[in-house]
C-alpha cells in the first residue's frame, strides 16, 4: 500500500475529509485563475483517473497517428497538443511510438489543472470532479468507462447512491457535449440513467479495438510481456510440457481418435478479473478458492498449458499491498501472474484466451470477440441487492458457477458452438455496434470539431 494511503489510515477521524475539502478549494481557485488564459482550440486533454488505459488511451493514440499522418508536426509539437491526465503513470512497457507523442500529467497537479482549463477538447471516461467547470468555448466528449453495464447506473438506482454523487453526476452530464456509445441499448440508457439530452455518436468502444483487431494492436507483444513475468525455469518447463502434450495429441490423432482442433503448442492465458467489492476480504476469499484444479480443468478442455493473470479493480488494489496481497494466494503461485501493474485491462484481454469474472462488465466485451467467459459468483442475490442489475444474471449467455466445483464442471463441459450462438443472439438483441475502428472515428470527430 502506498505511503499516502498508510497516512490516511493513521490520520485522526475527520482529518482526511478536512484535507480533501481544503485541497479541492485550492484546485478550484487554481482552475478559475487558469481560466483567465485563452483556450487553445487544437489542444486535446484525455483523462482516465485509473491509469493509461480504457477508451481515452486508444483514442489518444489514434489521434496521434492521425496527426502524424496528416501534418508535418514533430513529436514534441504533437505532445504540446495531446495531453493525458491520470493518477498512475504508464509503465515503460506501455509506451509505444504513438504514446511517445503524448504528454502525461498527474491528476490534480498545477500543470494538469492548467491543461484542463485551457484545452479546446476534453475526452474522459469518468465523471469530472465537482471543482472542475467547463468553459463556454470548450467541448467535452464522454466515453464512459462502464461500456455495456450489468449493474444499474445513477438515476436508474438513485435510491442506492449518495445524493452528493447524483448531484455531481448531473452537473457533469450538464457540461457534456457528446457521448460515445456502442449500442442502441446504451443510447437509450445514457438518455435515461444520465439524463443526457445532447448528441450521441454510436461509434463503438475504443477499448474494444484491440480485441477485435488484435494483430493491428500488438496483442502478441502484450502476451510476451505477461509471460515474461514468469520465472524463466517455470516458463521453459511449461513450454516443454506443452510441446510433449501436443506431440501426444498428434500421435493419438494418427490412431484414429477424434480430436478437436486446438492450439496445444503454447502457454495459454486465463484472465481472472473480478469486479470491485466494498470488502477486500470478499475478493480475497474468492481468489483463494481458484486453485490448481481450475488450471487443470482449463488445460484438459482447451489444451496446451495455462497460467492465470490476475487483474483487480483499481479501487480494490489501492487498498492492498502488492507484495503480500492475499488476492494472489492461489495453490500454484508460480503460475500466477500479477497483471495489476499494467494500466490497461483491455490490452490484457486482447492477449488472454479465457476470462473468469463475477460481475465485471468486461464479460460482455471478451465474449463479443468469441473468447470463452466463465462466471464465478457465490453471492448473486447479495450483490444484486446493492444496486440491482439490468440483466437477469442467471440468463446471461455465459456458464455460471456458484461454487468452485461448478466452475470446474463448467470449464470441462464448455460447448464452444452453443456459447457462440447464445452470445450472438444476446448482442443482436441489444444492437451492439463494434467494428474495431471506434478510436479512429472519435479521432476524426475531434479533428472535425477543431476545424469548425
Amino acid at each position: 500500500m502506498s505511503i499516502r494511503n498508510d497516512m490516511k489510515k493513521m490520520a485522526p477521524e475527520g482529518a482526511v475529509q478536512k484535507y480533501r475539502t481544503l485541497r479541492e478549494d485550492v484546485i478550484e481557485k487554481e482552475f478559475k485563475f487558469f481560466s483567465l488564459f485563452p483556450v487553445e482550440k487544437d489542444k486535446v486533454v484525455f483523462c482516465n483517473v485509473w491509469g493509461y488505459g480504457d477508451n481515452p488511451k486508444w483514442i489518444a493514440e489514434s489521434y496521434v497517428r492521425q496527426l502524424r499522418r496528416t501534418t508535418s508536426l514533430s513529436k514534441s509539437a504533437i505532445a504540446e497538443k495531446v495531453i493525458f491526465i491520470t493518477s498512475k503513470p504508464p509503465l515503460k512497457e506501455e509506451i509505444n511510438e504513438d504514446a511517445e507523442c503524448i504528454t502525461f500529467l498527474k491528476t490534480n497537479t498545477k500543470s494538469a489543472i492548467y491543461a484542463l482549463a485551457t484545452a479546446g477538447i476534453w475526452v474522459d471516461c469518468n465523471r469530472k470532479e465537482n471543482y472542475i467547470q467547463k468553459r463556454k468555448n470548450q467541448i467535452y466528449i464522454q466515453t464512459w468507462h462502464g461500456g455495456l453495464p450489468l449493474k444499474r447506473l445513477e438515476l436508474d438506482c438513485r435510491e442506492y447512491l449518495p445524493q452528493e454523487y447524483i448531484k455531481n453526476a448531473l452537473r457533469d452530464t450538464g457540461m457534456t457535449d457528446i457521448y460515445i456509445s456502442n449500442s442502441e441499448y446504451c443510447n437509450e440508457l445514457y438518455r435515461r440513467a444520465f439524463g443526457f439530452k445532447k448528441r450521441i455518436f454510436c461509434f463503438g468502444s475504443a477499448r474494444m479495438d484491440p480485441l477485435i483487431r488484435p494483430v493491428r494492436f500488438s496483442a502478441g507483444a502484450m502476451r510476451e510481456k505477461l509471460l515474461s513475468r514468469l520465472p524463466e525455469s517455470v516458463f521453459r518447463r511449461l513450454l516443454n510440457e506443452a510441446y510433449i502434450k501436443a506431440f501426444k495429441m498428434k500421435e493419438q490423432a494418427k490412431q484414429g481418435e477424434e480430436q478437436e482442433q486446438k492450439d496445444h503448442l503454447r502457454i495459454n492465458i486465463a484472465l481472472y478479473a473480478p469486479t470491485y467489492r466494498d470488502s477486500v476480504s470478499e475478493v480475497q476469499e474468492r481468489a483463494n478458492e481458484l486453485g490448481g484444479s481450475i488450471i487443470n480443468a482449463l488445460e484438459n478442455r482447451f489444451g496446451g498449458k495455462f497460467v492465470v493473470v490476475t487483474r483487480f479493480h483499481p479501487l480494490a488494489m489501492s487498498r492492498v499491498n502488492h507484495i503480500n496481497s492475499a488476492y494472489l494466494q492461489f495453490d500454484e503461485k508460480e503460475r500466477i501472474i500479477d497483471g495489476n501493474e499494467f494500466s490497461d485491462l483491455y490490452s490484457i484481454m486482447a492477449a488472454a484466451d479465457v476470462l473468469i469474472t463475477d460481475y465485471s462488465n468486461c464479460m460482455f466485451e471478451m465474449s463479443y470477440v468469441g473468447k470463452p467467459v466463465f462466471l464465478y459468483a457465490t453471492d448473486v442475490e447479495q450483490y444484486d441487492d446493492t444496486r440491482g442489475m439490468y440483466f437477469d444474471y442467471e440468463k446471461l449467455p455465459f456458464p455460471i458457477a456458484h461454487n468452485e466445483r461448478e466452475l470446474y464442471d463448467n470449464i470441462n463441459s464448455y460447448d464452444r458452438e452453443g456459447y457462440k450462438e447464445k452470445q450472438k443472439e444476446f448482442f443482436e438483441d441489444i444492437g451492439v455496434t463494434e467494428d474495431g475502428r471506434a478510436a479512429e472515428k472519435v479521432a476524426k470527430l475531434i479533428s472535425r470539431l477543431i476545424e469548425k
